[in-house]
C-alpha cells in the first residue's frame, strides 16, 4: 500500500480532469470524504472536486463526510451546504472529533436522519467572528457591521431551521458558544444518531 501512496491518477470531474494521488483514490472509492482542517474556499473546492468524481461513479450510492474541523470562513461552508443541497445523491455525516462554527452549519445542514455524531464528538455553534487580519477603518466600520448582522442573521434562522429551536434560543446559545457532546448535540436536535457502522447502512 505505501509503494502506491506517491503515485497519481488523472480522474475526471464536472469541472474537467485533475490528478488525484492514489491514497486519495482509494479513500473515494470507498465513497468517504473527510472534512479536516480549517474550512477554506480552497479546501471546499478540493472537497467538491472529489464529491463529483464519486457522483460520475454512481448517482444512487451515498457520500459519508466525516467532520473534524475547528471551523473557518462562512462563505465557504454555505458554498458546500449548496452544493450537497443540489446533489443527486444522498450524503450521510459523521462527527469523529470536533465539528465547529462553520463546520457545524454544514453538519446541522444535512438531512434529518443523516446526521450521526461520535459519543464523544463535540459540536460547537457561536457568532460569526471577524477575521483579525481584516483592516477596518473609520469609513468601512458600519458597512462592515451591516454584514456581520445579515451573516449572523441567516445563520440563526438557518440554525432555528434545521435543529427546531426558535431564533431566540439559538442567538443565546451563539452568543455564549454553545459546546454539545454527544447525546447532547441529539438532545439539542443538530445531531440524529449516535455513530455505529451498522446505522450507516440506512438507506
Amino acid at each position: 500500500m505505501n509503494s502506491q501512496t506517491n503515485q497519481m491518477f488523472v480522474a475526471q470531474s464536472v469541472n474537467g480532469p485533475f490528478a488525484i494521488d492514489a491514497k486519495a483514490y482509494l479513500t473515494s472509492k470507498m465513497r468517504k470524504v473527510t472534512l479536516s482542517g480549517e474550512i477554506t474556499s480552497e479546501s471546499i473546492e478540493s472537497l467538491i472536486t472529489i464529491c463529483d468524481l464519486l457522483i460520475q461513479e454512481s448517482e444512487s450510492d451515498p457520500i459519508t463526510l466525516y467532520f473534524n474541523t475547528p471551523g473557518g470562513s462562512v462563505n465557504a461552508a454555505y458554498h458546500l451546504i449548496d452544493f450537497i443541497e443540489g446533489a443527486p445523491v444522498k450524503f450521510f455525516g459523521v462527527v469523529s472529533e470536533i465539528c465547529a462554527s462553520a463546520g457545524s452549519l454544514v453538519f446541522a445542514s444535512l438531512p434529518e436522519g443523516h446526521r450521526f455524531i461520535m459519543p464523544h464528538g463535540k459540536v460547537m455553534i457561536h457568532q460569526p467572528a471577524i477575521n483579525p487580519q481584516t483592516q477596518v477603518n473609520s469609513t468601512s466600520i458600519k458597512s462592515l457591521s451591516k454584514i456581520i448582522d445579515a451573516s449572523e442573521q441567516m445563520i440563526y434562522q438557518d440554525l432555528s431551521t434545521w435543529t427546531k429551536h426558535s431564533i431566540e434560543e439559538i442567538e443565546r446559545d451563539c452568543e455564549k458558544e454553545t459546546w454539545l457532546k454527544g447525546q447532547e448535540a441529539i438532545d439539542y436536535g443538530i445531531a440524529d444518531h449516535l455513530f455505529s457502522y451498522r446505522a450507516l447502512s440506512i438507506k
